[in-house]
């Protein structure tokens, strides 16, 4: 019997407040009903000012006053009998409002835990949702917050499979100042679209999908798109969908499960093209980090109204805030850099870079500046043709191949490239690329790449451009880092004292990172996650710009350059920046900006990068000096 009882209790238990509310109402009327059954049949119930004893219903009332209100029982004036039995339903009345208040009190808690732990529905519209967690999610948010600042205020929805709670206190910690932007944190699971349905995907204005943290494969992200997809039937109301893919052979799948809005990034082969350019041009990344955040100068389409009927290079000059880069013709494809003597026709729009969007002004003037005063700038001598290079890459990562194959394709003939590592694979896979390879020599050493003696025997200074890389089978991007950090320090000690110092280019995996390593001095950092993070959030804000980068990173598209002032301008000629485009343009380049050799190591001038100078600024460009330029 008590066995049944106890089974009875737990499952009236399992059916929650609402069902013990009822339970304790219950009790509470049988109880008054009981209390005051005894009273009749005792004949204890006492009279009324009109000498008669109480009703029944009067009776209840007393009773049910004596239960919930104690002190009711010092105005009793009956016998004996009635104020042990009011007595007594005072006590059970406590008790009963003891567990009413303790009913109340644990709905309360399980609601707020309820709430804890994140699973409850979010009502906001036009936000912006990002599907899962990783380190990349802190750029993200950060870059959300910079971009609402010129807004009256935006929300951003995290949606993963960690404990609320957890991820709240790491974005207190990590993404402090939030500013206008709301930051609403759920949980769940982003693979299960009955979960999905909880924040509002149907009414996000971007949804931005990131792979989990350690990952192996793409599988993930995939069936989170699936997942998304399917609580959104109606994609139309959705305007884009972002996510990150790290097997190219993935790329296809994921954009099968959406549609046209759905843009993937091939991050592997991203983040490769990007390390092999800013490999053989140091500060490069200084450029794109200042393209793709939203702190500084950003990339903005306009109608081409203004300037129908120019000539593309004529239109440059057009611009005194901002730099034209491409067009956008009216099928959407985009073309950065095309012929100068390209006619600017109807229903085109212009790309250009400016510092924000009401900086873009049409001056409406076409610029006249003299002849004689082009050619006194101008550098007379002729730009000298590559010469093979000799390259060093320490250390391993999926990456290495791409990373290969695209120094091979930006290499003269006769170049070399050695990699050291201690992955056991590296033998066989590059062993497998090197015939493909027609323009360098690549060989392998198996060494430890931190390790000083092994750096002193490879005699870094017979090297023109050193690569180091992250071991991407160590789980910790902290760990991974402080590899590479020795191997820099290593690196900076056999530079001193060099005339002609080579150039050391470092990729880390954790943006912490990056100020450690500039005390090490490499000449360019490449912080991965940190890369990944920029693209996926401009994308997110404005899907014309996956175009733009599509067209930027592509080896056989129009490609960033940092090349010799004096290939442009004769060295220590003061001149200004209508000059320095003009002479740009008779080469058949966009010159977007400048780097001055005397602030390459200073953080707070952006290592000398200065994009989208005004253009009645004046220059006196030296030798060390270099012309950032867009070409194709």
């Amino acid at each position: 019997m008590g066995d049944h009882l106890r089974y009875a209790f737990d499952r009236l238990m399992a059916k929650g407040a609402w069902a013990l509310l009822a339970w304790h109402l219950s009790i509470t009327l049988v109880t008054i009903l009981v209390v005051s059954l005894i009273g009749v049949a005792l004949g204890v119930v006492p009279l009324d000012e009109q000498g008669e004893r109480l009703g029944f219903g009067a009776l209840l009332w007393t009773t049910l006053m004596h239960a919930i209100d104690p002190g009711t029982i010092t105005g009793n004036d009956g016998s004996a009998g009635w104020r042990a039995l009011m007595m007594m339903a005072t006590m059970l009345g406590i008790l009963l409002v003891g567990s009413l208040v303790a009913i109340l009190v644990a709905s309360v808690a399980h609601r707020f835990d309820k709430l804890r732990q994140g699973h409850s529905r979010v009502l906001e519209q036009d936000h912006t949702l990002v599907v899962g967690w990783s380190s990349q999610i802190f750029t993200i948010i950060k870059e959300l917050v910079r971009a609402n600042e010129s807004r009256s205020g935006g929300c951003v929805v995290i949606y993963a499979d960690h404990d609320k709670v957890w991820m709240e206190d790491e974005l207190r910690v990590k993404v402090p100042k939030l500013g206008r932007t709301r930051v609403v944190v759920r949980a769940g699971d982003p693979t299960d679209p009955a979960s999905l349905d909880v924040v509002a995907t149907a009414r996000a204005r971007a949804i931005v999908v990131l792979a989990p943290e350690h990952a192996r494969d793409d599988t993930a992200v995939v069936r989170a798109l699936l997942a998304v997809g399917r609580t959104h039937p109606e994609r139309g109301r959705i305007q884009h969908v972002v996510t990150e893919i790290r097997d190219p052979h993935n790329v296809a799948v994921a954009r099968l499960t959406g549609d046209r809005r759905t843009e993937v990034l091939e991050i592997g082969e991203l983040i490769a093209k990007i390390a092999v350019q800013t490999c053989l041009q140091a500060g490069l990344s200084v450029v794109y980090e200042e393209l793709l955040s939203f702190n500084g100068n950003e990339i903005y389409f306009i109608d081409a109204a203004p300037v129908l009927g120019l000539c593309f290079g004529g239109a440059l000059h057009q611009f005194e805030n901002c730099v034209l880069i491409g067009l956008r013709d009216a099928e959407g494809r985009v073309v950065l850099s095309p012929a100068m003597d390209r006619v600017i026709a109807a229903g085109e729009a212009l790309v250009l870079i400016a510092a924000d969007d009401d900086q873009i002004h049409v001056t409406n003037e076409l610029w006249e500046g003299a002849a004689t005063t082009v050619d006194a700038a101008e550098a007379t001598t002729v730009r000298s043709s590559a010469a093979p290079t000799r390259t060093l890459i320490l250390g391993w990562s999926t990456r290495v191949p791409s990373i290969v194959a695209g120094i091979n394709a930006y290499a003269a003939p006769g170049s070399e490239l050695l990699v050291v590592s201690t992955n056991p694979d590296a033998e066989t896979v590059l062993a497998t690329l090197a015939p493909s390879l027609n323009q360098v020599t690549l060989t392998h050493r198996s060494d430890n790449m931190s390790d000083r003696r092994v750096i002193d025997d490879l005699d870094p200074r017979t090297w023109k451009h050193v690569m180091v890389l992250p071991d991407d089978r160590i789980e910790q991007a902290t760990e991974a880092d402080a590899k590479v950090l020795v191997a820099l320090l290593h690196l900076r000690d056999v530079a001193e004292g060099l005339t002609r110092p080579f150039s050391v280019v470092s990729e880390m995996r954790d943006v912490r990172s990056r100020a450690l390593a500039e005390v090490a001095r490499a000449d360019d950092f490449i912080v991965s996650d940190h890369f990944i993070g920029l693209l996926l959030t401009q994308i997110a804000e404005n899907a014309d710009l996956a175009a733009v980068f599509a067209e930027l990173f592509d080896p056989s598209g129009a490609q960033i350059y940092l090349r010799p002032a004096t290939d442009y301008v004769v060295a220590g000629h003061e001149l200004d920046v209508h000059t320095l485009v003009e002479i740009g343009q008779r080469r058949g380049e966009v010159v977007i900006g400048v780097r001055l050799a005397g602030h390459a190591k200073n953080e707070h001038q952006n290592f000398g990068v200065v994009i989208n100078p005004r253009k009645s600024t004046r220059l006196r460009l030296s030798q060390a000096d270099r012309v950032i330029v867009l070409a194709a």
